[in-house]
């Protein structure tokens, strides 16, 4: 027999505002919890009638043979009322307590029903509450779209100006190149070139900015393919030097934006140096650019197998070559050492690069 039903306790809306998710998960819990207790009760109230049952139709088998046995004997009539009293008062208490069953049931059937009503309610809740947040999410998502398309409008605006830099500084170098070149054609031939010279440096500079500060300049550039593009251009140009060949080698390291320029002018200035100087009477020769560190470059050398330089006379010489060199040197945080080992070889020392290996 079934004890005394324990019922749910009924959740309790929080009147001051929507209950929070927890809550609410505590709820539908409580209402899944009650929900299957009252299945089970049940289920036991059920087994109960069966039980019932099977009694009342035992007793109405035994008042049949209680009421064949009054045929032949009378002194078991007594007796049999008694037994039939008995089962009366089994069967009425049999009825309350199905009765008492069945309006627990009824109890919890509506308790069940008030579970599903505050589940709805929590539902709703629960769907505006996502209603809500959707909108937030749109609303942030247009915010960071509208930020975005500044951001992106202010990177157009700053790559416009930054070519329109580039542009004016190009511009203004072939303005200087023009005014030497003027002031070349004016002046006699020993002062002249002197300016050709100048004329020349401004021209490689303007090729060395071309070449770093292109559309696709990032923030390490590449050594060898700007250096490459460099000396062929270089030799292109010096049509004096047709029998000397120019070779640019070595590693695919990196190059910081900073210290491209300076390096590409020093690359420049020498090469330029070893083709005018380092070959007279249009000797063949070979002048070699080589490229060392991954994933940054950290020493080039630029050899040439001319008639070579006195490093001494190179240390004490005050040339404006020279001295632009080492000053470019000092732009790229680099080291700068000339040897003699076959004709000239300078190297190039960039400090704090490291090359893996």
């Amino acid at each position: 027999m079934a004890g005394p039903t324990r019922r749910m306790s009924r959740p309790v809306v929080c009147a001051e505002g929507i209950p929070s998710f927890e809550e609410l998960m505590e709820r539908i819990e409580n209402a899944e919890a009650g929900r299957e207790e009252a299945l089970l009760e049940c289920e036991d109230l059920r087994d109960q009638v069966e039980f019932s049952t099977a009694e009342c139709n035992s007793l109405e088998a035994l008042l049949t043979t209680t009421a064949s046995r009054l045929d032949r004997a009378e002194r078991t009539i007594e007796t049999l009322h008694r037994q039939r009293s008995r089962d009366q008062e089994m069967i009425r208490l049999l009825e309350a307590r199905l009765a008492a069953s069945q309006a627990e049931a009824s109890n919890a059937e509506e308790e069940f029903r008030v579970a599903l009503e505050e589940l709805e309610v929590s539902s709703r809740s629960l769907a505006e509450s996502n209603h809500q947040l959707y909108n937030l999410t749109r609303t942030l998502e247009r915010q960071v779209d509208e930020r975005t398309a500044d951001l992106r409008a202010s990177l157009a605006d700053r790559d416009a100006l930054i070519e329109e830099i580039h542009h004016q500084t190009r511009n203004n170098l072939q303005i200087i190149a023009s005014l030497l070149n003027l002031q070349a054609s004016r002046i006699s031939d020993q002062s002249a070139a002197e300016v050709r010279k100048s004329l020349g440096r401004i021209q490689a500079m303007s090729l060395v900015h071309g070449l770093v500060f292109d559309d696709r300049s990032q923030a390490d550039t590449p050594a060898l393919p700007l250096l490459t593009q460099l000396c062929e251009q270089l030799a292109s140009k010096d049509a004096s030097n047709a029998n000397v060949a120019v070779r640019v080698t070595g590693e695919a390291g990196r190059i910081p934006l900073n210290a491209a320029s300076p390096l590409g002018l020093i690359v420049a200035e020498l090469v330029g140096n070893a083709l005018n100087h380092a070959f007279p009477n249009a000797a063949n020769g070979q002048v070699e650019v080589r490229v060392f560190g991954v994933p940054a470059t950290s020493r080039v050398i630029i050899h040439d197998n001319g008639i070579g330089m006195d490093p001494s006379a190179a240390i004490e010489r005050r040339g404006l070559g020279l001295l632009l060199v080492r000053t470019l040197a000092r732009q790229a945080n680099a080291e700068m050492r000339i040897m003699r080992d076959g004709g000239t070889r300078v190297e190039i020392h960039l400090r704090g690069a490291r090359s893996a290996g």
